[in-house]
């Protein structure tokens, strides 16, 4: 069940694209060699951030418009509309995804929900970073027009 690897290829394939576009374009415009750089873990950050986001409409994609059309002609699972009408608002949210059929089964694959927090946290340590050393080169950068 859920989205295919062709579909998920498909769907990656232009955040992959964009994210070479921004990683070259720093690169080149880099005047030091090296990773460990402001600009270096600024574009790791919007990377993960990009990826985020495509695994989150990944996520949004199994159920498509029509939940029960979704359940039971494209997967042949029943949906169960007692179960839905109770938890309706559980699949409404917009984190953590789920696209329920009925107690049993969810549309949405399980991977994707951990995979979300694992790259926004990814991109959240990748900005901090790019934070200090752009603290830190400033500072020092500072301190030698002061000496």
């Amino acid at each position: 069940m859920g989205i295919s690897f062709i579909g998920a290829v498909q769907f990656w394939a232009p955040t992959a694209l964009l994210c070479t576009i921004i990683a070259v374009v720093v690169r080149r415009r880099q005047k030091e060699p090296g990773l460990l750089q402001a600009s270096s873990m600024m574009v790791m950050s919007c990377v993960a951030l990009l990826n985020a986001l495509t695994v989150w409409l990944i996520g949004l994609s199994p159920a498509g418009l029509d939940l029960k059309e979704a359940c039971e002609y494209w997967n042949g699972v029943p949906f169960d509309e007692q179960w839905h009408a109770l938890h309706h608002m559980e699949s409404q949210k917009w984190f953590p995804l789920h696209a329920k059929c009925n107690a049993n089964v969810d549309l949405v694959p399980a991977w994707i929900n951990p995979m979300i927090i694992a790259l926004v946290v990814l991109s959240i340590a990748c900005l901090c970073m790019a934070i200090y050393l752009g603290v830190r080169k400033f500072l020092r950068v500072r301190k030698k027009t002061h000496v």
